[in-house]
Order: C-alpha cells, then structure tokens, then sequence
C-alpha cells in the first residue's frame, strides 16, 4: 500500500433539524425522488454534528452516537445510497460520530438532518466539490428518508431554509447537474427565537402514519385544505394564518387526539397562559412535541420567563433559532 492509500478520508458537517406544522403525504410514485409532501414549516439552527473518516479496506460503517440517541439504520442506509452515486467509497471501511443536539422520533426532523449531513461529510471526505455535493446531499436524504419511510419533506423544507411552503412533492434536486428537482419549496426568513418542548416519552414512528391508508387519507385532506389559505401569499404577512392552519389542520387530521399530543399541547398552552406572554404553541408533527413561536412577528416574547415555567412540570425543552438557508 502506498503513502497516500494510507491517509484517512475525513469529513466535517452540520445540518439543522425542522419542524412540520402541516402536510400531505405524496407517495403514490413509485420512484423514491418523486415522492414527499406538501406543506409548511420550520427550519432549526440546531440538530446534528457528523464526523466520517474513512480508509481503503473491506467496506463497512462503524457508527457511534453522542448526545441525543439515534438511528444506525439510517446511517447505514444513506451510505448505501451514497455508495450507488458514488460507488468508490465502497473500497473503504469508515467511522462515523453523530452528536445529536436534539431528541430523535418527536417531529424535529432529526433522520433529515442526520441522513443530510452524513452525505455531506462523506463527500467533504472524498474531495467532491462544494455546491454540488451540497445539492447531491439533499438527493441522497431524501431517498434515504423515503426507502425507510422516516421522513416526506424535511429535506425538501431544509432546503429551503427559514419558514417554508412546499408547493410541490419529491426530492429538491435530482437529473443532470442537479440544478432543480421535482420537489419546490419556498422560505423566508425572520429572526426568530423558538423553545421545542417534549416529554421523556420516546414518540412514534413516522411510518406508523404516513405507512397507514387511514392516517395518509385524513391528513393529506386535512392538508391540502390547510394549504389553501398559504400558498397565493407566502411572505411574513401570513405568520398568523400559518399558526392558525396549523391548528386547524392537527384537529381535522385527528393528531391533536391521538399519541398524548392533545395533553401536551393542554398542558404548554396553560403554562404560556400563566405567563402573559404574547406565543403560541404549535405541534411538532410528526412527533409528540410542541415548538414556542411568537404569536405575532412584530411582538416581543421572553421565552425565558416561559422556560422558567416549563422547568417546574418536568417537560424537556430548549431553545433554538429559525434557520436562514445560508446556515443549514
């Protein structure tokens, strides 16, 4: 073996969590880059770390977990999607460390962010170049997210950046040159700070809804009837209408009712009641989890004063920033 074999491929990247408020499932296609969501949300400053180093030998994937726990799976699986764009990194056997700055499973998009950063750190490692391997990352999560039905939109929302409409289902970019894909979304940007609530309780599965015929159906309705009101007048001016959809739509779709969401959502509403402070509280779909916002952009919240109230019913929380596209 030469010098040069000998030197271990290593790559850095972040990718920040997001948050669904509303959505459709879109995934009648049978091609993984066809399928998503439509919808709104919002995307985090916070969500995960990756570290890949890689040498030549027998391919295999060694991978360890810091903060938050996560999913080998879908390490493993982004690998291999990876593995078919750019089949080299199959003559090496690489270490991967995760660190979780968020809870996995409770709605913050931490399979998108973690399947988006893996591919970006395998191709920093490799040498590939920037603003393509940045395009081609969001490619590779997305089909990653949809083989394991972890995730619709949240790669397509990420890609966005800030608060986002997705107008259109399927993967941001794909063919050649990667310059747009079938998935559309729009963001914009407000600086913004927001506190996810959650409890100690693990949430579910988002297969077990978006796998599920009854749960596709009543909230692909209750969807694209909330869309309706969004999409002609995407832009800051329609923050009250988004929080107000996204109410409606977890009642009409039946998730408000079901998981322990109704409860939860109860419990935080009665915490901000207790504090006079002008927010809102709004689930974190598809997991057990509520985000804080600002219930109009022009106020002022102390979401201190909030968090200190939170502290005292045994809810986790912490606090993070609306993502612009330029940080994620």
């Amino acid at each position: 073996m030469n010098e040069a074999m000998s030197i271990p491929a290593m790559g850095h990247a972040t990718c920040g969590g997001h948050v669904t408020l509303l959505f459709t499932v879109e995934d009648s296609e049978m091609e993984p880059y066809l399928q998503g969501s439509r919808g709104a949300g919002l995307c985090l400053d916070t969500g995960c770390k990756v570290s890949v180093r890689g040498v030549v030998g027998q391919w295999g994937v060694n991978v360890n977990f810091r903060g938050f726990e996560g999913s080998e799976d879908i390490v493993k699986g982004i690998f291999d999607v990876v593995s078919q764009d750019l089949p080299r990194i199959r003559k090496m056997k690489w270490d991967v460390v995760v660190t979780n700055h968020l809870p996995t499973s409770q709605g913050f998009g931490m399979s998108a962010a973690l399947a988006i950063a893996v591919s970006r750190a395998i191709q920093r490692a490799i040498g590939e170049e920037y603003e393509l391997s940045l395009r081609r990352s969001l490619l590779h999560a997305h089909i990653a997210e949809r083989l394991s039905s972890s995730g619709l939109g949240d790669v397509t929302g990420i890609s966005a950046g800030g608060v986002e409409i997705r107008t259109s289902p399927g993967a941001p970019f794909h063919g050649d040159g990667l310059q747009k894909g079938p998935g559309v979304a729009l963001g914009w940007f407000q600086d913004m700070e927001m506190t996810l609530v959650w409890p100690k309780e693990k949430g579910h599965h988002t297969s077990e809804y978006i796998d599920d015929l009854g749960w596709k159906m009543s909230i692909s309705d209750s969807g694209r009837a909330s869309m309706l009101s969004l999409v002609d007048m995407w832009g800051p001016s329609c923050w009250p209408i988004l929080l107000s959809s996204a109410r409606s739509f977890v009642e009409q779709s039946g998730l408000l009712s079901d998981g322990g969401r109704g409860g939860l959502l109860e419990a935080v509403n009665s915490v901000i009641a207790r504090t006079d402070e002008q927010a809102v509280a709004s689930l974190c779909l598809l997991g057990n989890s509520i985000v804080i916002t600002r219930n109009d952009l022009m106020s002022t919240v102390n979401l201190g004063i909030i968090e200190a109230a939170l502290s005292e019913t045994g809810l986790l929380f912490r606090r993070v920033k609306l993502a612009n596209l330029s940080t994620v």
